[in-house]
């Protein structure tokens, strides 16, 4: 048990690491000594946690994960329990707390454990080959893994032997391809065809797995019922159709393999639990996809937590009348609520519903923070979660239920802030040209002052349904550090504010209410603050690129520009980004569909590049599907042609996120270079 529980090498108290080091300035290598601990799991009597720690690996131009182990009281700091040989990854206890699973990949297996109560090295389980879970009862381990459909593909001839031995492309018939990478198609015969994750149980000493469905498709969420006899999952029987997008269903089976389809309404649902006497099933649910494009909605589909009731089917939406976007739920131990996390303004909190009043819905944390990874004892009394802030990395904390109490556990993120001279974000809140009211942050460099106006930054987030807020970002500080007052702003489309302001850009609105916004941002700034008008630049990401590459089309205030991976151009991307169904939600439909391509080409800024003259400089990975490079190589050719300023730098082998961390370096030196050239003080002036 884990009041037995050994750690393998020696731990320290945590005042001895609390060592003074004078801050100083951030430095671009420093993004190489980022540390931060997320996927925290506490153990089921509440005296250990396990958790993720992650770091760079700076000469093998990796990212790096392994897991730690600490007690819950903070007495000590914990330490490594994974070897550093191999990557390691979301730690999660086995309900009697004996096993401690996670995730690595090593040796040809993904799913590893360990035993908590003794020493030893991490073992696998016979059979086990797969994301995993252990029953409540200790006697199973739950696993899905890729399994080739059990019809055999006919068997080719000599000549297609041969012909496919010479044949170095690839074949595919499923529209989205590029989506996953894989050519998957629609005949699960086919030889091809990307095989469905499939649900095995398999005895917790090992053993052979027992399959538990043959549905043709994948198993996605999983979990068990409190007793053990029973699973319930989600699965899209519509997976193999490229028409149907996005409607996952709820299904039930037990360990004899008796599937039971709980839903069919053209609904989205995901992240499934047991309630702890096993009558009821929470989840999440929203309107499928499919069904927002052929009904052409005026916005989005709103995601809300539901109630069944396993006896007589009924289900209930607990949150009816909450107007954000609940998490996975994670059931009170009386059975009576329901705890998730949401975003809620700039931060992301945990909350409580009632499971049998719908519509009463409380905010259980605090602050200007961003909470995540939340876990809890199966008594309800303890939780552990990782909390990140803009001066700071995620770090690991304990606290009672109801978020008093609170400990923090690691350091990394601590430790690593506390070495730097960083800018505490200041919040603002600013009318928008109709009076709507918009969110934003500010970072101020070292020295700001009135009689010292300074350069400004407006950066613009991804989505468009993220947000920005209260998070640790190396660049902004970075930016800051080098004499930039930085602004970062939440428009409409952004999540966290309600369903109405997310879904306010639906319908082809990108570039309208967004752009009036973030502007209205600027223009705030420059009446409250030492800001030099002269010296302004504009970037973004992805949505961020495509809002920058309209901005710089529309309005001429910025000196310099910075597109990251941008559309410039809809129509285009329509047919080769590896997502055009967002255009068919986001903009009513195909390009054929929409008066002959009207609306995506008066929202394309690519229309209006004869307004450009920005200098602007292009940053995109050459392996991008969702924001194929040719969206920046069309917007780059059109400004040189018309003598704009204008840098085009491509990165081989990078999508369209998760970058080396070389790339990420090299791309941030070369965007300091581009402000510095274009944003520096005039000859003879002051800053």
């Amino acid at each position: 048990m884990l009041r037995k529980i050994v750690f393998f090498s020696l731990m320290i108290s945590a005042a001895a690491i609390e060592a003074q080091v004078a801050p100083r300035a951030i430095e671009l290598d420093d993004y190489f000594r980022i540390e931060s601990a997320d996927e925290p799991a506490i153990s089921p009597d509440g005296r250990f946690v396990a958790f993720t720690r992650h770091y760079v690996a700076e000469e093998d131009n990796r990212r790096r994960s392994e897991i730690w182990l600490a007690p819950s009281d903070g007495s000590v700091l914990g330490r490594r329990i994974t070897i550093p040989t191999f990557d390691a990854s979301a730690p999660r206890f086995s309900p009697d707390g004996n096993l401690l699973t996670f995730r690595s990949k090593r040796d040809g297996a993904s799913t590893w454990f360990l035993h908590t109560d003794r020493p030893g090295e991490a073992f696998r389980i016979p059979g086990v080959d797969g994301p995993a879970l252990v029953s409540p009862d200790g006697r199973f381990v739950a696993f899905t893994k890729e399994t080739p459909p059990e019809i055999a593909a006919p068997a080719p001839s000599d000549l297609e032997k041969e012909l496919d031995e010479r044949f170095e492309g690839q074949i595919y018939d499923w529209m989205q391809f590029r989506y996953d990478g894989r050519g998957y198609l629609t005949d699960p015969a086919n030889p091809y065809a990307s095989p469905a994750q499939v649900l095995y149980v398999v005895s917790a000493e090992g053993g052979e797995p027992q399959r538990l469905t043959s549905l043709g498709v994948d198993v996605l969420d999983f979990s068990w019922s409190p007793d053990g006899r029973r699973i319930v999952f989600t699965a899209d029987a519509h997976q193999r159709d490229e028409y149907v997008y996005e409607r996952a269903d709820l299904w039930l089976v037990g360990l004899a393999g008796d599937v039971r389809r709980l839903t069919d309404d053209g609904y989205h649902h995901s992240s499934p639990r047991f309630s702890p006497d096993g009558s009821r099933i929470a989840y999440r649910r929203m309107k499928g996809l499919s069904l927002v494009i052929a009904e052409k909605a005026k916005s989005g589909a709103p995601v809300d937590m539901y109630v069944m009731n396993l006896e007589s089917d009924e289900t209930t939406n607990v949150t009816e009348r909450w107007d954000l976007r609940p998490g996975d739920p994670v059931w009170s131990a009386d059975g009576g609520g329901l705890y998730f996390d949401a975003g809620i303004g700039g931060n992301q909190h945990l909350f409580r519903a009632s499971a049998i009043e719908p519509g009463s819905v409380h905010q259980v944390t605090e602050g200007d923070r961003w909470l995540s990874d939340f876990s809890f004892t199966p008594d309800g009394s303890r939780m552990a979660f990782a909390a990140e802030t803009g001066t700071s990395p995620s770090d690991v904390y304990v606290a009672a239920v109801d978020g008093s109490s609170e400990n923090k556990l690691s350091r990394f993120g601590e430790t690593y802030a506390s070495e730097l001279v960083l800018s505490a974000p200041e919040r603002i809140a600013f009318p928008s040209r109709d009076g709507t009211e918009i969110e934003g942050w500010v970072l101020f460099p070292a020295g700001y002052g009135p009689d010292n106006r300074s350069p400004i930054i407006l950066s613009i987030h991804g989505g468009p349904h993220g947000a920005y807020g209260n998070r640790f970002d190396f660049q902004f500080q970075l930016w800051a550090t080098a004499g930039y007052v930085v602004l970062y702003t939440n428009p409409r489309g952004s999540s966290g504010y309600g369903e109405e302001f997310m879904f306010a850009t639906w319908g082809g609105g990108w570039g309208n209410l967004d752009t009036e916004d973030v502007l209205a941002g600027v223009d705030y700034v420059r009446s409250r603050y030492a800001i030099d008008e002269r010296r302004m630049g504009v970037t973004g990401y992805s949505y961020g690129g495509f809002l920058t590459n309209w901005v710089i089309t529309h309005d001429a205030r910025f000196a310099a520009a910075i597109v990251g991976a941008g559309i410039s151009n809809w129509i285009s991307d329509y047919g080769t980004a590896d997502i055009p169904r967002t255009k068919e939600s986001e903009f009513y439909g195909p390009p054929w569909e929409d008066e002959g391509g009207t609306l995506l080409q008066r929202q394309s800024p690519i229309h209006y590049v004869q307004n450009v003259v920005t200098p602007t400089l292009f940053v995109h990975g050459e392996s991008d599907y969702r924001v194929p490079i040719e969206q920046g190589e069309q917007m780059y050719t059109a400004l040189k042609k018309r003598r704009v300023p204008a840098k085009f730098i491509r990165y081989p082998d990078s999508y369209h996120g998760d970058w080396t961390p070389w790339n990420v370096v090299h791309r941030y030196h070369h965007e300091l270079e581009w402000w510095k050239k274009y944003l520096s003080a005039p000859s003879g002036t002051s800053q």
